[in-house]
C-alpha cells in the first residue's frame, strides 16, 4: 500500500519557479566575477592564419584573452576531437576561436569586436553525401590518431562511426516475401530550444590546479569526466555545482559554455568567470539533433507478416562527435521498430561535415528512425489493403518476445497502447471534407526505445533530528518533475510525509555518483536506489520504536511519520520518537547503490548482450489533421497519445511529459529546420527558426498504460522521451489518409504539401 506513489501530487519545485526564487546558472552572481565573450568563426571551414588581439587588450576592464594556442586541449566523450578553442583551423560557423574575460559584459563584447582574425578558407563538406565521396576533403585528417573508445571508425575518411548488426538471413527473408518495399526518408537537424540558454561560471584554484563550476547540466558526472579527461586532471580537481536546469532535452550534457569558461578562469588569478550565450549563439553554436538519411528495404507476406528488413542510415555528426556515437549505434537499432522481424541487417555510418555539432536530443536517435520506420509501415498497410492498426497489432511485440539480440522482453504493454489510442481517436470515423478547401485524415504511429544499460545510481538518505528526510543524490531537476517523483518514492519507502522530504542541489564534491538524467532512466535507477535506502531508514526507525515500546519491529508500521502497531493503534510520531534520542546524538543514515549490471533480464545471445535494455519504452500516437489544399497548411486537430509507463508514480507528471512530447514532436514534424547554405545557418534566430507555440496546440489526450516491471520501483519505467518520436509519423500518415500524398523528408511544410498535391494531380491526369 502506498500513500504518495500513484497520486497526482503537485510539483514540489513549482512555487520557486513561478515566483522567480529558483536559481539557474544564468542567475549566479559571485564576488569579483568577470564576464566572458567569444569570437566565433564566420566560416564553415578555414585555416587560422593569424589572430590580432592588440586593440582588444587596450579596452579598459579586459583581464584575459585566450586562443587555442594558449589552451591546447581537446575533449570528447567517445572521441577526443573537439578543442576548447579552435586550434589551427575552424570547422563550423560559430566555433569559438578567441575567449575574452572582462569586468563587465560591455567591455568583454567591445574587446571581442576589436579582435581581428585572418582566415584562409578551405573546401567545405556541406552534407553527408559530400562527406562520403571518394575525393571528399577530410574534416579531421587526424581522426585515426585521436584518443577514442572502442567503436569502429574508418581511418582517412570522414566516417567517425561504423556499426553493423545482423540477425538471421535477410536474402532468404526477401526471397520468402510476397512484397518488398523500398524507401528513403530523412530527418532534419533541430535545435533543443530550451527556455534557458547555455551558461556556466568557472573558478580556478591555483593551489589545487582545479576548477569549481556552477552549471546547468543533465549529466554532471559525465560532464565532469569529459572536462577532467580533456584537461588531464583527476576527478577531484573539477567540482560541479548544478543549479536549476531550464530545460535540456539532451542539449546540456557536453561542454559548451563550460569549455569557454574554464579557458578563461585559468588566466585570471582565481576570479570566477561567467559565460552566458546569447539566444543566437544558443541556436548556431551549441549542439543540435543529429540529421539522418535512412534507406529501408522490407519484405512482407501478402498476409502482412514481416520476413526481412535491411536498413542503411547515414548520420551527420557535424564538425565534432560529441554524444553522436551512441546515437549512431543505439538509435540505429530501433529502426526495426517494435515489431517481430526474423531477418534483419543494419548498416549505420556517421560522418563529419563542416556544420554545427550535433548530439543527444530527446529520443537519442529514435525520433529520426521512427519517422522512417512508421512511414514505411503505413505504406505497407495501404499497399496490402490492411488496416494500419491491425497490421501493427499483428506484428507488434508481446511479453516474452525476443529482441534483435535475443533478449526476452519484459514489461511490454505495446498492444494496449495501440488499441487504446485507436479507440480515443475514433479510428475509422472522419469527416473527410468539412469545407471545399479542407480535407481531414487520421494516422497512427508507434515506437520503441531502450534505456542506457547497464548504468548505476547512488544515493544517501539522512534522517534529521526533527524528522525531516534529506535525499542526497546527483539527479538534477531538469524541468521534467524528477524531484517530485523521487520525493514520492522516498516518502513511501520510509513512511514519512512528502512535505518532510528535501532534495538538495547536486554537487559532485558532495553527492554520490549517478548516471545522467537522460535516457529516461532516473525514475527507474535512482528510484530503486532511494527505495532500498529508504527501506533501511524505515527499518532503523521501527527498530528504535520496538525498543521504546518493547514490541517486535516486524509488527510496526510507519505512515506519514506516525508509527502504529499491527492493530493500527498509533503509538508515537517519528518526530517525538527522535526527540527521545536527540540527547544521545543519534543519527540515522542509509546509502544505496543500484546497478542494472548482472540482471537476469538482460540475458541475450552471446556477444550482443550489450544491446539489451533493462526496460523498454513503448508509445503509440494517433493524430487527426486538417489540410488546406489551397495553402498546404496542416492543422493538427487532436492527438491521442498512449505510453507504457510500467507504473505511474505521478500520473499528472506522466501526462505532462506526454503533452510536452507531443507538442515538441508536432514542432519537429511541421515547423523546425535549419536553413543552410554551404554549412552556414541562415535562420539563426527565433525570428526565423520557427517552433510551435500555444497557438499550434491541438487537443491532446494522454493515455497511461501500466504494464508493471518486476525490477522497477513500484513497477515504474521511464516516460520522458518516447512521446516526441511518434508525433511526426502519425501526422505524416494522417496526411496520406487525408489527401493521398506522402512526404518522406521532414519537416512537412506547406510548400512540400502543395508540390506533392500538384504532382499527384499531374499523375492522375496522365493516367
Amino acid at each position: 500500500m502506498t500513500t504518495y506513489v500513484g497520486s497526482r501530487t503537485p510539483r514540489i519545485d513549482s512555487v520557486g519557479k513561478v515566483t522567480g526564487d529558483a536559481i539557474y546558472a544564468v542567475d549566479v552572481q559571485l564576488p569579483g566575477m568577470l564576464h566572458g565573450a567569444v569570437v566565433r568563426s564566420p566560416h564553415p571551414h578555414a585555416r587560422i592564419v593569424s589572430i590580432d588581439v592588440s586593440a582588444a587588450r587596450d579596452v579598459p576592464g579586459v583581464k584575459a584573452i585566450v586562443t587555442g594556442a594558449d589552451f591546447p586541449h581537446r575533449f570528447g566523450s567517445a572521441i577526443q576531437d573537439q578543442p576548447f578553442l579552435a586550434m589551427e583551423k575552424v570547422r563550423y560557423v560559430g566555433e569559438p576561436v578567441v575567449a575574452i574575460a572582462a569586468t563587465t559584459e560591455h567591455a568583454a563584447q567591445r574587446a571581442r569586436d576589436l579582435v581581428r582574425v585572418e582566415y584562409e578558407e578551405l573546401p567545405v563538406v556541406a552534407d553527408v553525401f559530400a562527406a562520403l565521396a571518394e575525393d571528399a576533403p577530410l574534416v579531421h585528417p587526424d581522426l585515426h590518431s585521436y584518443q577514442r573508445g572502442g567503436h569502429e571508425i574508418v581511418p582517412h575518411t570522414n566516417i567517425n562511426t561504423l556499426y553493423r548488426h545482423k540477425r538471421g538471413d535477410v536474402e532468404a527473408g526477401f526471397a520468402a516475401a510476397d512484397y518488398v518495399f523500398e524507401g528513403e526518408y530523412s530527418a532534419q537537424g533541430l535545435s533543443h530550444v530550451a527556455l534557458e540558454v547555455h551558461a556556466a561560471i568557472a573558478e580556478y584554484d591555483p593551489s589545487s590546479q582545479g576548477y569549481t563550476l556552477w552549471v546547468s547540466t543533465d549529466r554532471p558526472f559525465f560532464l565532469r569526466k569529459e572536462l577532467t579527461d580533456g584537461l588531464g586532471l583527476d576527478s577531484t580537481q573539477v567540482r560541479l555545482k548544478v543549479m536549476q536546469v531550464g530545460g535540456s532535452f539532451g542539449g546540456k550534457g557536453v561542454p559548451i559554455a563550460e569549455a569557454v569558461a574554464v579557458t578563461l578562469a585559468r588566466q585570471v588569478g582565481g576570479r570566477p568567470v561567467r559565460v552566458e550565450l546569447t539566444r543566437e549563439e544558443d541556436l548556431i553554436a551549441t549542439q543540435s539533433r543529429v540529421p539522418a538519411v535512412m534507406k529501408l528495404k522490407t519484405g512482407v507476406t501478402k498476409d502482412g507478416f514481416f520476413t526481412a528488413r535491411q536498413a542503411e542510415i547515414i548520420w551527420d555528426s557535424g564538425a565534432y562527435t560529441a554524444y553522436t556515437v551512441g546515437v549512431a549505434i543505439r538509435g540505429s537499432q530501433t529502426i526495426i521498430g517494435p515489431y517481430r522481424i526474423p531477418n534483419i541487417e543494419i548498416l549505420s555510418r556517421q560522418v563529419y561535415t563542416n556544420k554545427q555539432i550535433t548530439g543527444s536530443y530527446r529520443g537519442y536517435g529514435t525520433t529520426q528512425v521512427t519517422w522512417a520506420c512508421e512511414s514505411q509501415m503505413d505504406e505497407i498497410a495501404h499497399k496490402l489493403e490492411m488496416d494500419p492498426i491491425a497490421i501493427r497489432l499483428q506484428n507488434g511485440y508481446e511479453e516474452g518476445d525476443p529482441y534483435i539480440n535475443g533478449q526476452i522482453m519484459h514489461g511490454v504493454g505495446l498492444k494496449e497502447t495501440i488499441t487504446r489510442t485507436g479507440e480515443e481517436i475514433g479510428w475509422g470515423e472522419v469527416d473527410r471534407k468539412p469545407a471545399p478547401h479542407l480535407r481531414r485524415g487520421k494516422g497512427i504511429a508507434t515506437m520503441i526505445k531502450p534505456t542506457m544499460t547497464p548504468s548505476s545510481s547512488n544515493c544517501v538518505i539522512n534522517l534529521e533530528e526533527d524528522g525531516r528526510v534529506v535525499v542526497v543524490s546527483a539527479a538534477p531537476e531538469i524541468g521534467a518533475g524528477q524531484d517530485t517523483v523521487l520525493a514520492q518514492i522516498a516518502a513511501d519507502a520510509i513512511g514519512v510525509a512528502m512535505t518532510d522530504v528535501r532534495l538538495p542541489a547536486t554537487d559532485t564534491a558532495m553527492t554520490p555518483y549517478n548516471g545522467p538524467v537522460a535516457s529516461s532512466r532516473t525514475t527507474y535507477h535512482m528510484g530503486n536506489a532511494i527505495l532500498e535506502a529508504g527501506g533501511e531508514i524505515r527499518a532503523q526507525v521501527l527498530e528504535l520504536a520496538g525498543e521504546q515500546f518493547n514490541l517486535d519491529p516486524e509488527t510496526l508500521t510507519m505512515t506519514d511519520g506516525v508509527i502504529s502497531d499491527d492493530d493500527g493503534v498509533e503509538l508515537i510520531t517519528l518526530k517525538d520518537l527522535l526527540k527521545r534520542y536527540a540527547g544521545e546524538g543519534y543519527s540515522i543514515t542509509a546509502g544505496s547503490r543500484f546497478s542494472t549490471a548482472g540482471s537476469p533480464l538482460l540475458k541475450a545471445d552471446p556477444g550482443v548482450e550489450w544491446i539489451s535494455s533493462i526496460f523498454w519504452m513503448l508509445c503509440t500516437q494517433a493524430a487527426e489533421i486538417e489540410v488546406d489544399i489551397e495553402t498546404g497548411v496542416i492543422r493538427v486537430i487532436k492527438v491521442a497519445a498512449a505510453a507504457d509507463v510500467g507504473k505511474a508514480i505521478n500520473p499528472m507528471t506522466c501526462e505532462q511529459q506526454i503533452e510536452g512530447g507531443v507538442v515538441m514532436g508536432l514542432s519537429n514534424g511541421l515547423l523546425e529546420e535549419f536553413k543552410l547554405d554551404n554549412g552556414r545557418i541562415l535562420n539563426g534566430s527565433l525570428a526565423d527558426y520557427k517552433v510551435a507555440t500555444i497557438m499550434d496546440m491541438p487537443e491532446i489526450t494522454p493515455i497511461l498504460v501500466e504494464s508493471f516491471h518486476e525490477e522497477a520501483p513500484f513497477g515504474a519505467k521511464g516516460i520522458g522521451e518516447p512521446a516526441a518520436a511518434a508525433t511526426p509519423p502519425a501526422i505524416g500518415n494522417a496526411l496520406f489518409d487525408a489527401v493521398g500524398i506522402r512526404i518522406t523528408d521532414l519537416p512537412i511544410t506547406p510548400e512540400k504539401v502543395l508540390q506533392a498535391l500538384a504532382e499527384k494531380e499531374t499523375t492522375e491526369q496522365e493516367t
